[in-house]
Order: C-alpha cells, then sequence, then structure tokens
C-alpha cells in the first residue's frame, strides 16, 4: 500500500521525462455482511463501493472478503488484514480512523409483529431474551447490558458466523428470541430483503454515531491511506458520484 504519489519530471540533457508512478497495492478488506454499508462479495455494499472507486482513482485496488466480524478485527489489529468496514471508535482505540464516516450507527431494537414491547431504557431489557451479535459492540448503555449479561442464556443469546444478523432476525421470527437489535439502516435494509418488514416490527432505539472504514495500526501506510479516503468522499460528496452510489441502496447521506 502507497499513498498517491502523481507524477514527477526529470530533467536530463535538457529532456523532460515522466517519472514511474509508484507501484499499485491490494488493500484488503474484511467484515462480516453488514448490508447496505457492505454486502456480499458480489453486491458489495455501498461503503465498499466508495472505498473502490475513491482507491482506483489513487491507482490501488479493493480486496474486500466476508469473514466474522471478531476474527476481522482481531487479523486487522494483528496486521493481517489492512482494513475493516464498519467499525467505530470504541471496537478499539487502536484501530486507525479518518475524519470522514461512511455513516452511521445506533442500537435499534426489532420484535415479533404484536410483540407491545419496547425499548425504554436499560431496565426495559430484562422483560426480553435478546440475540447479540457475537463481536459487536453496542452504543450505550445496552453495550454494558450485552457484556454483563452475555453468559446468561435466559438474558442474552450470542450468534456469531458470518450473516449473523439474518440468523438473528429469523430467531425473532421464530420466537428463539424475543428480540434482536442492530443500526437502524441495516435493519431496515434487511427487513426488506429478506421479507420480513410484515413480520417484525421496530421496538425503539439509542442515540446514533458514526462509523468508518478503520485501517490497522500495523500498517506503516495506514494514515496515508486514511487521508486517501478522507479526500476521496469529500470530491464524491461534492460532485454527487456518492448521492448515485447511495440512491442504489436507497439509503441517504449522513452529512
Amino acid at each position: 500500500m502507497a499513498k498517491w504519489w502523481g507524477f514527477g519530471l526529470l530533467a536530463q540533457f535538457g529532456v523532460f521525462f515522466a517519472a514511474a508512478p509508484a507501484a499499485a497495492d491490494v488493500i484488503s478488506l474484511r467484515a462480516d455482511d453488514w448490508c447496505p454499508f457492505n454486502c456480499s462479495e458480489a453486491k458489495k455494499g455501498y461503503g465498499v463501493e466508495v472505498a473502490e472507486q475513491v482507491f482506483a482513482a489513487a491507482g490501488h485496488t479493493i480486496q474486500y472478503q466476508l469473514a466474522p466480524w471478531s476474527r476481522s478485527l482481531e487479523d486487522c489489529l494483528r496486521g493481517e488484514v489492512d482494513a475493516v468496514i464498519g467499525a467505530a471508535p470504541v471496537d478499539s482505540p487502536e484501530l486507525l480512523f479518518g475524519d470522514e464516516p461512511i455513516g452511521q450507527w445506533d442500537s435499534t431494537f426489532v420484535v415479533k409483529a404484536g410483540n407491545s414491547w419496547r425499548y425504554d431504557g436499560v431496565a426495559s431489557l430484562e422483560r426480553v431474551k435478546l440475540a447479540a451479535i457475537i463481536g459487536y459492540i453496542y452504543m450505550e448503555p445496552v453495550g454494558q447490558y450485552v457484556e454483563t449479561n452475555k453468559k446468561n442464556k435466559a438474558r442474552v443469546t450470542q450468534v456469531g458466523g458470518t450473516q449473523p444478523l439474518d440468523q438473528s432476525l429469523k430467531m425473532v421470527a421464530a420466537g428463539r428470541v424475543d428480540a434482536a437489535m442492530e443500526s437502524r439502516a441495516v435493519l431496515d435494509y434487511k427487513l426488506r430483503q429478506m421479507g420480513l418488514a410484515n413480520s417484525l416490527a421496530i421496538a425503539g432505539g439509542t442515540r446514533s454515531g458514526p462509523i468508518y472504514i478503520a485501517f490497522s495500526p500495523k500498517h506503516p501506510k495506514a494514515r496515508d491511506y486514511a487521508r486517501i479516503l478522507d479526500d476521496g468522499i469529500r470530491a464524491m460528496r461534492a460532485d454527487g458520484r456518492l448521492k448515485v452510489i447511495l440512491d442504489k441502496y436507497g439509503v441517504g447521506d449522513w452529512k
């Protein structure tokens, strides 16, 4: 991975030659399925599409693959992959974040249609059995509740894999758990995609915060790539290319 150097000029014997550009790099990007931010390896998601366009303009390639979130995060922190998508600063203080987020996250709850339960602070969680995704950090105070009760199967059922939200929503629909939680943008997309918009209902949620593509602290050029991404997102917003991608996924700009 290298930052974009552009083209220089070399003067020799009165003749100018263009210097060779820096070698193109392949940037490995990992996360579990978190559509519409990042989806399957075929559909990608708007965040992956934005990253591909930004880094292609700088001469680089994104290699995007799905992997369980906990493993993706650990591999990124160790330097075995270059970046993760859908990260928040609370995921790890070691990750390197730029200034431009790729969206907003929160913890919004979903229950089976007809269930009258609604999230009304942490005390209300004691009345339901939750599905919580392994390795995820939830917006507070929900995150602390999950951490405290993750071994209490009467209150929290932990779900893993590369498509844990799909599994969680199916569990709610089948009555195996009372509620699941995810970012509102992700829930809205998934309920439509899975045909569950009439079977499940939104049941309140927490405040929201920004999410990012974050880079490995082990990579010496991570700051260069964060700067490229920041500049690219700003340029795509300014000239309308960002809106074109977001419209494909039915998502509005977060700024």
